[in-house]
């Protein structure tokens, strides 16, 4: 089966308010929570593997800023990230059409891009959920996991970049020895701290 080509999610038109980034966070973890109490199983979701593995936990803000077109002369970006749990049964056919039904009744448009089934029974489905303001829903329904992908609105609110240069300055600094797990020696003494911005 061919998957069709789907556009990017549309960003707000020139002129409309744009979200600021604590109002994506939320609706991205209202969206997540609401995909998941859709599928009737409430507990037991978990990251990705990226994240290791971790629970569910919206107030982390572990998301990626993926860019998702333009507004005007500026770019938009949207807060995105997935929730992943051990499949509820052998066939991915119930909670797809489960999650399906309700994308709809929520005024998505709902594609299935992904519907096969291999000889030895393992079965694969993913799904495409997008409404016109930008929200995205992806799911991955396999006879081993569920995993569904979750996208907010795009915005160019100028607090998206300073809390994305925030979260790079904290890891930055989260990666740096501290003085009591190195001891320079008298040479690195004489480095600046432009130096080590740089790395030398």
């Amino acid at each position: 089966m061919s998957v069709p080509a789907l556009s990017d999610p549309a960003p707000q038109s020139p002129g409309t308010p744009q979200k600021t980034i604590d109002e994506l966070l939320t609706q991205w973890a209202d969206l997540t929570n609401a995909a998941i109490a859709a599928t009737g199983v409430t507990d037991g979701w978990f990251r990705g593997p990226i994240q290791n593995g971790r629970p569910w936990d919206p107030a982390a803000e572990e998301v990626s800023l993926p860019p998702c077109g333009a507004v005007g002369s500026k770019r938009a970006h949207q807060v995105d990230n997935m929730v992943t749990h051990d499949a509820f049964e052998y066939d991915p056919h119930p909670i797809a059409d489960k999650l399906t039904a309700y994308w709809e009744s929520e005024g998505f448009t709902v594609l299935r891009t992904v519907d096969s089934k291999l000889s030895s029974g393992w079965m694969d489905i993913a799904i495409r959920a997008t409404r016109p303001d930008g929200v995205f829903y992806g799911l991955t329904a396999t006879s081993d996991l569920v995993a569904i992908d979750v996208s907010s609105e795009c915005s160019t609110h100028p607090s998206i970049d300073t809390w994305a240069e925030k979260r790079v300055e904290d890891r930055w600094k989260s990666l740096q020895p501290t003085p009591s797990e190195s001891s320079p020696s008298p040479a690195a003494d004489a480095v600046t701290d432009d130096d080590r911005f740089w790395g030398f």
